[in-house]
């Protein structure tokens, strides 16, 4: 384990080596990597061996079991998220299903229905319907449709378990404990998942320490799902840049490649409240290996010029 995450922590600080140098900066030391992946996937195993079911891609009837309640909330999740791809893509169900599923595929033809958004709940998550979506989304995106699959398995687990996200939070505050138990100035950056556990963790950070900066790369967080389960967030009203976060420009920086799945809705700034958005900096890079590698990410000087000038101060 110990050696796992030591070389995923080498890949990020290789990357970040080569976007601060491209940027004229000197490379950093070390940094805490707060590692989670295997805590959070035992817990998930726990959860299935005690009768949890997986969010599979389909739905049962209207239950009042609790247990049965909860495996329902975990679909719903997956399937919002699902939804917020589809449409950013403009996924046709009537085209994409003419084949595969001809019934269903005339039954949204008669509908009208055009797009994702159209499709009522009792139709988007029939399982013909969201295969057809993850088969679209991998055709568009290069990513394999296993792995978009995953991607959502683990946002539906870590919003609709409130045991899975304290579990994950407190593995990142208790590394950030051990690294500096008096607190201090720190930047924070974030990766895919990572990105919704590190605003979570922003949202309520302990006073002690002082973030200079807050950067994302690869980010879910425009995801409509996401955005409305945050940390913090107040019904009915956009959600806030966490508060631990200085209020200035560009003390949030968001970094997207538009082929990454992950991150299909971009930019962040118009997702968050109008007062506060302009604290976010987006920046669209191009990633040379792989759409969604955060080493490439932090290998862009517009990405790691802001972490090494923090740094330096």
């Amino acid at each position: 384990m110990a050696a796992f995450i030591d070389a995923k922590k080498r890949d990020w600080l290789g990357g970040l080596s080569r976007g601060l140098i491209a940027a004229g900066l000197p490379p950093i030391g070390d940094a805490v990597l707060p590692f989670y992946g295997n805590a959070f996937a035992q817990r998930i195993r726990e959860y299935e061996d005690q009768g949890g079911r997986r969010p599979e891609l389909e739905l049962g009837t209207a239950v009042d079991d609790e247990r049965e309640k909860e495996e329902r909330a975990l679909l719903a999740t997956k399937s919002a998220a699902l939804d917020g791809l589809l449409r950013r893509l403009d996924f046709d169900p009537a085209r994409e299903l003419v084949y595969s599923e001809p019934a269903l595929a005339a039954h949204a033809a008669e509908r009208g229905v055009t797009t994702a958004e159209e499709l009522g709940w009792e139709d988007f998550l029939r399982v013909p319907v969201l295969r057809a979506g993850l088969g679209f989304l991998a055709r568009k995106t290069g990513i394999a449709a296993e792995v978009i699959e995953e991607f959502l398995t683990d946002v539906a687990y870590y919003l609709e378990l409130p045991a899975m996200r304290d579990g994950v939070l407190e593995i990142v505050e208790a590394d950030l404990e051990r690294a500096a138990p008096d607190g201090g100035p720190v930047v924070v950056v974030g990766h895919s998942l990572g990105s919704v556990v590190a605003y979570d963790l922003l949202a309520g950070l302990d006073s002690r320490w002082q973030v200079r900066l807050f950067v994302t790369a690869g980010s879910p967080l425009g995801l409509p799902v996401v955005a409305a389960n945050l940390r913090g967030k107040v019904p009915g009203h956009p959600p806030e840049v966490p508060a631990a976060v200085p209020v200035q420009p560009g003390s949030w920086v968001n970094a997207y490649d538009v082929r990454d799945v992950v991150a299909l809705i971009h930019p962040l700034a118009p997702v968050f409240a109008p007062a506060v958005a302009l604290q976010v900096d987006d920046q669209r890079t191009r990633n040379a290996t792989d759409p969604h590698s955060i080493a490439d990410y932090l290998s862009d000087p517009d990405i790691a010029g802001p972490i090494g000038r923090v740094l330096r101060q």
